[in-house]
């Protein structure tokens, strides 16, 4: 068996106002029951642009141009507050105009239903021909028919197509006698097949999967196709897999009102996960019955009509890759028959009761994504901020359960929330809108999980009263385990007990600027590299300053800080395998490991650490910096590597917490000091004669003897020998970063990318993983939470293993900080790279927030010499004068 995973996702838009006028069952149920309303002759003047729709925040959100945190932070009303270069194509998909999806209608029309008039379809397939993803197709637009053959058409009883009062195309009925296939459905039902295409087509062009490669298609709308024998038979599965290539797959649809999709999400986990396909995609439609669900109530209070979208998605699942978010079916919620149906009891099913059998509480989801309506389409219509509702459930929930006190509760919501941008088309908000952004945030490194949560109206149906729901956790993967094997697409399934692979030639990037001793430096180093080390593939990051063998990639403007956004990319997408750079900024809980060549026996050793914080206390810092130097001396092929602490202020109190955890089964060996007394702590003696195999210490004076070890034989200005200060470890982080100095020189360099490349094949956070879990079995957690019930050290939150340091996490949910002088609201994000030393650990929260309060964006980090407080270039000096009247600078 393999684990799902979530592979990439898809989402587009359809501005049509002219579907909502005609189309949309509240002004059609309108025009039959009252022709002379006034809220029909009002409704044209509250219509909005293709233009203004398109810069629409929520909308720009739903695309993927706007992350959600971004969106809270914008004022609202959102509809006065429009994004400024809003384009038509953004990360996930596009919005497209009215004019070209009535086109679409006629391209995936099977039966010659549809039929467009000569001059709109000259105009359109002139359009199309400039589309990527239709240019292929324009031409089967046809010549058209003439106005007549239309007017003929609609006595007929064909349904017309409008833009504005230009009548452009009908779509006939199917059956003379038949309901089920009147042109109305029929029109429905092409807009759903339609909008699910584009989707498609959009998640191939964007993740890179090729159609022929899918194996099943889940299609799961609100809408049903069928003939007067089988009104839902369908499949609007193949009948859309077939548009976009799909020729290897079948498929099904799945019917659950607002829930269907995240239904089918679980089904097509199932599928993968049984071995019965390896690429499975989960896609759904839009339809017109929903444009303008509300727009009584937005007319009638002046407003904009703001549901004039239509919505698409498509999410493809596969086999475990190694490296996309994974499934987690151990963790489905489910609204049973007997569960009840008051808010609570929906909310217990959905979410409490599947986290508990897990051992997860609450507060261990990051984000939670629940109906994501907007707010600005349902609170006019009184319906209020349906996400927020859910928001404080669950918050509700965790208050109730004793994870958190009451006046946390608003916190909990900022935290764990997000606010609603999916239009109102039923299926489409429910859940899957946020699982493009929860997938970005975990292969980013900035969440661990996040729960979708489909809830449904099966009343609606009148079949029964009951409620329906479904929920499910997506969680960051481990990485391969022994005897498992990455699936690719196209590739071949792992055998069954196979070894887990490792890179055969890994891609190392090194980025370019920074160093004291110049880019030619750097560049040397990474030609060394090459030359040394055929079995790794050196990737330079950034324009080389010459001519050089070495693959080279464009950053940006040239500066480190593109560097490292292109650097964190190219990791995510798998691109390479570890990199090297420098200046930085890990989170708190990750620090480096160093390794050196000491000079009296010319021995290797780890240093753990060298740069970084592994925590916030210093005891429980050198405790975690020995497990994290273990599991790196485990992956460079260190089976029982000895284990050493430098005699620092805090050794002896490490030492204790480490041997009860040798003692309840954490397996390492103590290393015996050079000196005379012997024992586990290390003198300078045994630092010069790399006694132990890991070296424990704080990491600024580790940062200390990485400096003299790598640099004693060059007088102190050049740092010549070892490996650098090493990759970042720390039980979250997922990528292969390593450290050098400003001061490193190219044989350094060269050693740091032979380092990372062995920490590559050695699949080191996957090592990392295993050996916490080793010490967590033998009391880690328990150990730590005595010593501070002892008054042995206060561990901020944001230090622990499962989460990142403090405000940063509160800007990234678009929430609050709380502080001495009060709460601090998130200012507008900007990028920070410029580093402020000097600010003590525990007071990291504190400065961000006195920063914030003054209008400034920062978040903390660790840099080189550790806490740092980090902001944008333009903000330096203000930031520092405001840190040092505030007291927290010297």
């Amino acid at each position: 068996m393999t684990e799902p995973v979530i592979r990439g996702a898809a989402y587009c838009l359809i501005h049509a106002p002219n579907l909502l006028v005609h189309y949309g069952t509240t002004p059609a149920m309108e025009r039959r029951l009252n022709p002379e309303s006034p809220y029909l002759a009002r409704l044209p003047r509250h219509l909005r642009s293709f233009e203004e729709a398109l810069a629409y925040p929520p909308n720009q959100t739903y695309l993927g141009r706007l992350r959600p945190d971004e969106l809270a932070r914008i004022p609202r009303p959102w509809y006065e507050h429009p994004v400024e270069g809003a384009e038509r194509e953004a990360r996930y998909g596009e919005m497209m105009p009215e004019d070209e999806f009535l086109a679409l209608l006629k391209l995936v029309d099977a039966f010659d239903l549809v039929r467009l008039e000569a001059g709109f379809a000259a105009e359109m397939a002139e359009r199309l021909a400039a589309h990527p993803l239709w240019a292929a197709d324009a031409a089967r637009l046809g010549t058209g028919v003439e106005q007549a053959e239309l007017q003929r058409l609609l006595e007929e009883k064909a349904a017309p197509l409008y833009l504005g009062d230009r009548l452009v195309g009908v779509v006939r009925r199917a059956h003379e006698h038949d309901e089920t296939l009147s042109s109305h459905v029929m029109l429905e039902n092409l807009v759903t097949k339609a909008s699910a295409v584009l989707g498609l087509r959009h998640l191939f062009a964007r993740t890179g999967v090729k159609p022929e490669e899918v194996e099943y298609i889940i299609e799961c709308s609100e809408e049903a196709c069928g003939d007067m024998n089988q009104r839902g038979g369908g499949n609007f599965a193949k009948a859309i897999g077939e548009m976009a290539g799909c020729v290897n797959a079948t498929g099904s649809d799945t019917r659950s009102f607002c829930a269907g999709p995240t239904h089918a999400l679980i089904e097509a986990a199932a599928l993968i996960r049984a071995g019965v396909f390896r690429h499975v995609v989960v896609l759904a439609g839009g339809t017109p019955a929903k444009l303008g669900l509300n727009s009584r109530d937005h007319v009638a209070k002046g407003l904009p009509v703001l549901e004039d979208v239509i919505g698409a998605f498509a999410v493809h699942l596969s086999a475990d890759d190694h490296t996309s978010p994974r499934v987690r079916l151990d963790v489905v919620g489910r609204h049973k028959i007997g569960s009840g149906s008051s808010p609570q009891a929906v909310m217990e099913a959905l979410v409490t009761e599947p986290l508990e059998r897990a051992g997860l509480k609450l507060s261990d989801v990051d984000r939670y994504g629940v109906e994501m309506q907007n707010p600005e389409l349902t609170e006019p219509a009184g319906a209020g901020d349906v996400p927020q509702a859910n928001y404080k459930m669950i918050a509700a929930l965790a208050v109730k359960r004793g994870e958190i006190g009451r006046a946390e509760l608003p916190a909990f919501v900022a935290a764990h929330g997000m606010p609603g941008f999916a239009p109102t088309q039923g299926h489409i908000p429910s859940g899957v809108p946020v699982i493009g952004h929860v997938r970005d945030a975990i292969m980013a490194g900035e969440i661990r999980r996040a729960m979708v949560i489909g809830k449904g109206s099966l009343f609606l149906g009148r079949m029964t009263n009951l409620f329906d729901g479904v929920s499910v956790l997506l969680e960051r993967n481990p990485g391969p385990q022994p005897g498992e094997a990455a699936d690719a697409p196209g590739g071949a399934p792992a055998e069954a007990g196979a070894p887990a692979p490792k890179p055969v030639r890994p891609a190392v990037g090194i980025t370019l600027h920074g160093s004291e001793l110049g880019e030619e430096e750097v560049l040397r180093a990474a030609e060394q590299a090459r030359r040394q080390w055929p079995d790794i593939e050196v990737v330079l990051i950034g324009r080389p300053p010459r001519e050089t063998p070495v693959r080279w990639v464009e950053a940006g403007d040239g500066c480190l800080a593109d560097e490292h956004r292109t650097m964190e990319r190219m990791l995510a997408a798998g691109e390479l395998a570890a990199a090297v750079t420098l200046h930085y900024a890990f989170p708190i809980g990750v620090a480096t490991v160093g390794r050196v060549i000491t000079p009296a026996r010319g021995r290797e050793m780890l240093i753990a650490t060298t740069t970084g914080t592994a925590a916030a206390d210093r005891v429980e810092a050198m405790v975690r910096a020995a497990i994290g130097g273990i599991a790196v001396a485990r992956a460079l092929g260190l089976t029982d590597p000895t284990v050493g602490i430098l005699n620092v202020d805090g050794a002896r109190q490490a030492e204790r917490v480490l041997e009860a955890l040798r003692t309840g089964g954490y397996p390492f060996r103590w290393a015996a000091s050079g000196r005379a007394d012997g024992g586990a702590l290390m003198r300078g003696n045994d630092v010069l004669t790399g006694e132990p195999d890991v070296l424990v210490t704080d990491s600024l004076t580790g940062n200390l003897l990485m400096k003299l070890i790598s640099a004693q034989s060059t007088g102190g200005s050049y740092e010549a020998t070892g490996y650098g200060y090493g990759p970042g470890v720390g039980p979250e982080q997922r990528q292969i970063v390593h450290i050098i100095s400003r001061a490193s020189g190219a044989p350094v360099i060269a050693g740091a990318i032979r380092y990372a490349a062995d920490m590559a094949r050695g699949n080191l956070p996957q090592v990392v993983a295993q050996e916490y879990a080793r010490a967590r079995e033998a009391g880690l957690d328990r150990l730590l939470a005595e010593r501070r019930g002892a008054g042995g050290g206060q561990i901020r939150p944001q230090a622990g293993p499962d989460a990142v340091a403090g405000p940063q996490a509160g800007a990234e949910a678009g929430g609050t900080v709380a502080a001495p002088d009060g709460p601090a609201a998130a200012p507008p994000e900007k990028v920070a790279t410029a580093e402020i030393p000097g600010v003590d650990i525990l007071d990291l929260e504190e400065a961000v927030a006195c920063l914030w309060r003054r209008g400034i964006y920062a978040k903390s980090g660790m840099g080189c010499t550790g806490p740092v407080v980090l902001v944008a270039d333009e903000d330096l000096e203000a930031a520092r004068t405001a840190l040092k009247e505030a007291g927290f600078l010297g």
